[in-house]
């Protein structure tokens, strides 16, 4: 028990400052958006720094690959594979909810309101457009964007070989920068997370706690469904029985971590 406390201590941590945030919202209703601020800067911290840090790491990572056939291999794999995982996902997720209100439907249009506030208008794309959208940009500043996070560079870098060393080994130094930026936001996560809940519960009362407890429920069992049956799957067509074992010895840490 203690070695479970020490591991997840700031989960524990994170989950319980939501839960007092979330009572302090009920409790003192509108008047808890008072600390809106407070969850809004740490929302900002963490959306401004993983798009640098997804960035650096994928361009590191793809420029430190010497083998021109096994960077091409991994690639297609990767997008092949993320693809399907996600369709995938998706319909679980379809399936799963089909038959269960989370939200009452009379209160949909007012969470969406709160959740789509000074949200630009979005447009679709097809699958083929949002593919080359993630690939490639028409403008330099948009490759750090949320919109534009691979963008070849990484391969530009490796095809250059020595005279693109210097470049990768700067990413590679940008990453490690963006990991300890990390460390140092999450130190602060409990509170803003803590407060985001507060003014969110406070503005829409008990309809978004209810509706947040049934998502949470309904997510953490079909998680747990979906970790057993597919990524075992995966495992196996990727390396066999030997490629089961492998995954369930190293992702059990990070796997109670994420949920």
């Amino acid at each position: 028990m203690g070695k479970v406390l020490k591991n997840y201590k700031s989960t524990i941590i994170l989950l319980g400052c939501v839960i007092i945030g979330a009572i302090c919202g009920l409790i003192f209703k509108e008047k808890a958006e008072i600390v809106k601020p407070l969850g809004d800067l740490f929302l900002n911290l963490l959306l401004v720094i993983i798009v640098p840090l997804i960035f650096f790491t994928i361009t590191s990572s793809i420029s430190k690959m010497h083998e021109p056939k096994r960077l091409s291999k991994i690639l297609i794999s990767t997008i092949v594979i993320f693809l399907i995982t996600s369709i995938i996902a998706v319909i679980i997720g379809f399936i799963s909810t089909a038959a269960i209100d989370l939200v009452n439907p009379d209160d949909t249009a007012a969470i969406q309101e709160v959740f789509q506030e000074g949200t630009a208008e979005e447009v679709e794309l097809n699958l083929l457009e949002r593919t080359v959208s993630v690939l490639s940009t028409n403008q330099f500043v948009k490759l750090l964007s949320t919109d534009n996070l691979i963008a070849l560079i990484g391969i530009a870098i490796n095809k250059s070989g020595e005279k693109g060393r210097k470049v990768a080994e700067l990413f590679d130094s940008f990453s490690e920068v963006m990991y300890k930026l990390i460390g140092i936001i999450m130190y602060y996560a409990p509170i803003g997370l803590g407060c985001y809940f507060a003014a969110l519960v406070g503005t829409l009362g008990s309809v978004i706690a209810v509706g947040f407890l049934k998502t949470f429920v309904m997510y953490l069992i079909v998680s747990l469904l979906f970790m057993f049956i597919f990524y075992s799957i995966y495992a196996y067509i990727a390396a066999g029985k030997k490629g089961i074992k492998a995954f369930w010895k190293n992702i059990i840490p990070s796997a109670l971590t994420s949920l």
